[in-house]
């Protein structure tokens, strides 16, 4: 940037020598009581904390501040001396952001290596490293879709929170150009700047709500990570700049929009938003709240900024950046090291340690390189921008750099005789043919079609293999026991679809469901056409079916207190308990022969990762938690079995995958679960004696039929 300053038509311009040095607004302590507030709330969605489901939103307190306050501090240097000074604005920035993010991200670089697994989490790091030292690490976990922010998988996406400090520093970016369109306008139309400013501001808010409302449904992740659906958040902090230093409010309506604010912002805390359609025009809700709290307190003291500017709170808002930094990682690590979710006090205490080190940051390196609040006479004197400007670039850059080395030692290990075998044994899943899978990102079928398991022949007898990813994960089983007999193969397999009749309610507001419906409509559709045409057919029905009640888990995974998609799937089992018997009795009265296969057992945590580590813990489920956790759905599938016709059989795998004293996660050398409750590829081709009987069934109720 060649030009240094940004001059206004008709301010009185600064000496030549003398660059205008920005004038600090007085310091509020309730806008860092807001930083505070917002923070414990990140912490608590982020840590599961009972109570903080809605508690996402504490990101949205932040964008709205950030342009409040950025906004108000340029605003009040345009106004003081008709310029600004964009070097030194940026320089700002670097000390402020660049020491302490740089050196989380080499801190994290470190503590990864021993952490986490070079197969996957290593790696995933050292990218996502990469990234955030380019401020671009919102756009790549927007086209990284192995990690999702409200349903990423245990010791995975470590750096995902930096998402939102790359929003914020595009935000940064952008600044100068908004601010320079408002000035060629306001020469244009001969409009006051602050006219055009807001003008041009409110324009681009309305453009970025609006493409946020519509994104979200067709293209959740773009709206959720990108900065052009992300920018009203922050344009509304800085019209909200523009407009409070001219519309003075009555000390009564300041004290009532104060309250509103802080009650609107309890009322989302209290019923939490839909997180698959966010941010939309729900964020407006936490954004309303928030600007409403940050003008009640422009103008003088009032409810709501006595109780923001308490000294916890506003502490805490001076260290938040630092603990927003640190925690998310602890986390992930946590994790990582668990190989699942930790109990609830160990999230918290990650939390609470990531509040000493942000302590630590803040007094021993944010407070050397960024001086807050202090008057010129105490303040050291900064050195020239194009020094910090170029100090900031030559750091992030050798971040990138060490983020690159760190990358390459994670392939080289990954690539050693363990983790090659780890990383087999990980992805050790049913095999389907190219038709079945070919409209899908993977191997599990996404889509509500039969998925011919071998050559189909018209006429003869049909095994249908129907349900959901504890259904699929059968299907080398069901292909060796078919080996050499005279049948047709099918699958009508969906994951989290359970086989029913009926709708279900939606999982979540973006999700219908319809898909899976369509699938076990068409299900139930082919059975049908195979039964009245005549055609010998059987059915084997398996789901996860532990997953669809509320009762106890042996798997860890399980351990997301707040996870909104897993409390809505536990809303559906109510419901599920009245769809599943209606498909029982449809079966019945057709006089197709069904099979069920029984809950299978499950290990606490992933078994390949559990059994190749040295860890204090074991890899293995105790049967009295296996038997414990299946009690329930063992029983209520035992009571639905009379609704089938004669002969129906309850297929129990654990006979073969358990002792009487321990559900192994390995035998005799073999992985028995690909991740911690779906049975590997290779075990399930061992139990397919269990699915003989099945296919001599259907066989036999054929040649009775010929020869009859």
């Amino acid at each position: 940037m060649t030009q240094t300053t940004a001059p206004i038509p008709g301010a009185a311009a600064a000496e030549p020598d003398q660059p205008a040095k920005p004038a600090r607004t007085n310091y509020r302590t309730d806008i860092d009581g807001i930083r505070g507030t917002a923070a414990i709330m990140v912490m608590g969605f982020h840590a599961k904390v009972p109570g903080f489901e809605g508690a996402y939103i504490g990101l949205d307190l932040f964008f709205v501040v950030s342009g409040f306050v950025i906004a108000g501090l340029l605003f009040n240097e345009l106004s003081k001396s008709g310029r600004i000074s964009w070097p030194a604005f940026y320089a700002r920035r670097v000390r402020r952001l660049i020491p302490a993010k740089a050196t989380m991200l080499v801190g994290i670089l470190i503590l990864s290596y021993f952490t986490m697994l070079p197969t996957g989490g290593q790696q995933a790091t050292a990218k996502s490293a990469a990234a955030a030292s380019m401020f671009v690490s919102n756009f790549y976990f927007w086209r990284d879709s192995t990690t999702s922010y409200f349903g990423h998988e245990p010791g995975t996406g470590v750096l995902l929170h930096t998402w939102s400090l790359s929003v914020e520093e595009q935000f940064y970016l952008a600044v100068p150009l908004v601010i320079l369109v408002a000035l060629l306008l306001s020469r244009l139309t001969k409009i006051a700047v602050r006219g055009t400013l807001l003008f041009f501001t409110v324009a681009l808010l309305v453009a970025s709500l609006v493409a946020a409302i519509v994104l979200s449904t067709n293209n959740h992740d773009f709206a959720y990570y990108l900065p052009m659906t992300r920018a009203f958040e922050f344009l509304l902090g800085v019209a909200l700049a523009l407009v409070a230093p001219k519309l003075k409010l009555k000390r009564w309506v300041a004290q009532a929009l104060g309250v509103a604010g802080g009650l609107l912002l309890l009322a989302v805390l209290i019923k939490p938003m839909p997180v698959d359609v966010y941010p939309s025009y729900w964020a407006m809700l936490p954004c309303l709240g928030t600007a409403a709290m940050v003008w009640a307190g422009c103008d003088g003291k009032t409810a709501i900024t006595h109780f923001l500017s308490f000294r916890l709170f506003a502490w805490l808002g001076l260290i938040s950046y630092g603990w927003y930094l640190w925690h998310w990682p602890l986390l992930v690590m946590g994790e990582s090291v668990n190989l699942a979710p930790p109990p609830l006090w160990v999230r918290i205490m990650l939390v609470m340690v990531a509040l000493l080190i942000a302590w630590l940051s803040y007094t021993y390196i944010e407070g050397i390189f960024y001086q807050r609040n202090k008057s010129a006479t105490t303040r050291k004197a900064p050195r020239p921008p194009r020094v910090v400007l170029l100090a900031g670039a030559s750091t992030m850059a050798l971040v990138a750099s060490l983020a690159g080395g760190a990358l390459l030692i994670a392939k080289h290990e990954a690539q050693s005789p363990k983790w090659l075998e780890v990383s087999k044994q990980l992805t050790d899943i049913p095999q389907l043919p190219y038709e079945c899978i070919k409209d899908t990102h993977g191997t599990l079928p996404t889509t509500p079609k039969a998925c011919n398991l071998n050559t189909f022949v018209e006429g003869r007898p049909t095994v249908v293999l129907w349900g959901d990813s504890h259904a699929w994960m059968l299907i080398p089983a069901l292909v060796q026991a078919g080996q050499g007999a005279d049948v047709n193969l099918v699958s009508y397999t969906m994951g989290g679809c359970v086989p029913h009749l009926e709708e279900l309610p939606p999982i979540t507001a973006r999700s219908t469901f319809s898909t899976c419906q369509r699938s076990n409509d068409r299900a139930l559709a082919f059975v049908t056409q195979e039964s009245k045409a005549g055609n010998p057919i059987r059915v084997i029905l398996g789901a996860s079916w532990d997953d669809y009640g509320d009762g106890p888990s042996v798997s860890l995974m399980d351990r997301r207190d707040n996870d909104p998609v897993h409390i809505a799937m536990l809303d559906r089992s109510t419901a599920l308990l009245d769809k599943v018997p209606l498909l029982f009795q449809r079966l019945g009265s057709l006089g197709v022969g069904t099979d069920v296969v029984a809950p299978t057992a499950e290990v606490p945590r992933s078994a390949p990762l559990c059994e190749a580590g040295f860890l204090p813990f074991s890899c293995d489920a105790t049967r009295t938690d296996t038997d414990a956790a299946q009690a329930h759905s063992r029983q209520w599938l035992t009571d639905l079995l009379p609704e089938l016709p004669a002969g129906a059989k309850f297929i129990d795998l654990d006979t073969a995958l358990c002792g009487d004293k321990i559900c192994p996660a390995e035998t005799d050398g073999i992985v028995n679960f690909f991740d911690d409750d779906h049975i590997s590829a290779t075990r399930a081709t061992m139990l397919a004696d269990y699915f003989r009987p099945s296919i001599d069934a259907v066989v036999e109720s054929a040649n009775l039929a010929a020869a009859g």
